[in-house]
């Protein structure tokens, strides 16, 4: 049985929260500073993260380290959104992406996007790559397909008794051809294999057929 997504996954936590404040209110944290040297920005940056440490109540450590998650998960997200990966639709109506997009982290829009795949860590690819189904292949997850259809019932459809069991209905529909189109991909990945291996017997057999036979 999948695990259930509780509530408290939609919404930043109170740490993260402050993080997030506290970035806001120093730019020097995400931005470069071209008029410093080198030597003069990296100060600055270690006097705005103990700020931000003293403010908080917070090891300065923990903090950057949630921050530099929470930058990257953004980006990731962003960066998907930006290449047609997903839509900005689906990523606000997932349960575990909705809160990147409230509104808490549009101050880092002007910059997010400096942010190339390149240096996004790949746990964090993996983790969303597999949340919305983006592979080679394209595949469509339960999740989008669900988020589609709950916008389609919230805009077009009756909002009475029947239009409701008209749209749980498609979506009973849509999941089963979706699951049902996953397990063909995969029977499909695995079918060449298993042809190569019964050749390789078939050779086997072969070779040891026709030793036999000279014996």
């Amino acid at each position: 049985m999948a695990k259930k997504i509780g509530p408290e996954e939609n919404y930043w936590s109170p740490f993260q929260q402050d993080i997030m404040k506290m970035v806001q209110r120093h730019p020097i944290t995400y931005i470069r500073d071209i008029m410093m040297t080198p030597t003069q920005y990296k100060a600055a940056v270690t006097t705005a993260w103990d700020r931000i440490s003293r403010d908080i109540h917070m090891p300065q450590k923990l903090c950057k380290q949630e921050w530099t998650s929470i930058k990257f998960r953004y980006a990731k997200l962003n960066n998907m959104i930006r290449y047609g990966k997903v839509t900005e639709e689906i990523i606000q109506m997932h349960p575990k992406t909705s809160k990147y997009l409230d509104g808490s982290l549009d101050f880092m829009d002007a910059y997010i996007y400096e942010i190339t795949d390149e240096e996004i860590p790949t746990c964090i690819h993996k983790r969303f790559n597999k949340m919305f189904g983006v592979t080679n292949k394209q595949v469509v997850t339960k999740e989008m397909v669900q988020a589609l259809l709950k916008k389609r019932t919230q805009e077009e459809e009756p909002n009475d008794e029947m239009g409701k069991i008209h749209v749980q209905n498609l979506m009973n529909i849509v999941e089963n051809a979706v699951e049902r189109s996953l397990r063909e991909m995969t029977s499909a990945d695995e079918q060449p294999e298993h042809r190569t291996a019964g050749l390789e017997n078939d050779r086997d057999d072969n070779a040891q057929e026709g030793a036999s036979n000279w014996q």
